[in-house]
């Protein structure tokens, strides 16, 4: 069974193929449980933490990595969040009582992207994801598909308590001259997905994820690496919301400071509260920095 929150990496030794497991738990109900999330909208925030985090270990790069939906529809915003390092936070805004099925409708009316950030003083991209099949996983590889020339398959599973994300790929920039692969790695892919067609997305959140490769892969050569444990934490900080205090303008602050005796700051994500009197707010304007973008709002 299945317990820890981890992200374990494999790869074919006689095949261009490597592959990701990740396995969230106790991070999937630290993240869905922060806001009265309905069920539908809990699978849907699963299914893109996966998919986050599963991105985060094949592009190698240090910083962070965000799945992002903006939608004009009954789905407002999906954001999920994973760095280099495997730490995860995700949030969902919507509006009134949908299905599974509404949630998937709605994704067809907003942007898709996969946005990296390295950090302070280097370059971020954005990549355009289009919207296809009826999930986000056919997106996904759609993109990998499409733009990278790297095919790729996903595949989620998610209830009440966890969630689980398998990812297959062919190895990008392989050259058959150089490599104990066969001559033909598109029959290689072929065949590794026709092996995985045999998973029952229930297992992955049954088994564990040794057992679960020897039951899809029997005879095959694998190689496991160490598996990377995943955990959510929020980047949210008191000096994150001297920003967004500093955002709002001195005039305005002093006019909440009026109304309020103090300004409250609460983090979008982990509802986390950071608390602002007169004293604190004058230090923060007597301070010219200038605030990066802030992802919390006030009170």
């Amino acid at each position: 069974m299945a317990s820890k929150d981890l992200l374990h990496r494999f790869i074919f030794e006689n095949r261009p193929v490597r592959g990701e497991f990740v396995y969230l738990k106790e991070s999937f109900q630290t993240i869905v449980n922060q806001h009265a999330y309905p069920a539908p909208v809990r699978q849907l925030l699963g299914e893109a933490l996966c998919i986050a985090s599963l991105l985060s270990a094949i592009i190698k790069f240090e910083g962070r990595l965000t799945l992002q939906f903006r939608g004009k529809g009954a789905l407002k915003l999906l954001l999920a969040q994973c760095d280099n390092q495997f730490n995860m936070r995700g949030l969902v805004k919507w509006e009134g009582e949908l299905s599974y099925d509404q949630l998937i409708d709605a994704l067809e009316e907003g942007v898709l992207v996969v946005m990296l950030d390295p950090g302070p003083g280097k370059n971020r991209y954005q990549g355009i994801v289009s919207f296809r099949g009826r999930s986000l996983a056919e997106s996904i590889e759609g993109y990998f598909n499409d733009s990278e020339q790297l095919p790729t398959k996903i595949w989620l599973a998610v209830d009440d308590k966890q969630a689980a994300g398998l990812l297959l790929q062919i190895v990008p920039g392989v050259k058959k001259e150089e490599t104990q692969f066969s001559e033909n790695p598109e029959e290689d892919w072929q065949y590794v997905n026709q092996l995985t067609s045999k998973l029952h997305t229930a297992d992955m959140l049954q088994l564990d994820y040794e057992g679960l490769l020897l039951s899809l892969y029997q005879g095959e050569q694998l190689r496991l690496f160490t598996a990377s444990p995943v955990r959510f934490n929020c980047s949210c900080s008191r000096a994150r919301s001297e920003d967004a205090i500093r955002l709002l303008g001195q005039e305005e602050a002093e006019a909440e400071l009026n109304t309020h005796q103090i300004i409250t700051v609460t983090c979008d994500f982990c509802n986390q509260e950071y608390i602002f009197d007169r004293g604190d707010v004058a230090a923060i304007f007597a301070d010219k920095g200038t605030p990066p973008p802030t992802d919390i709002h006030l009170h």
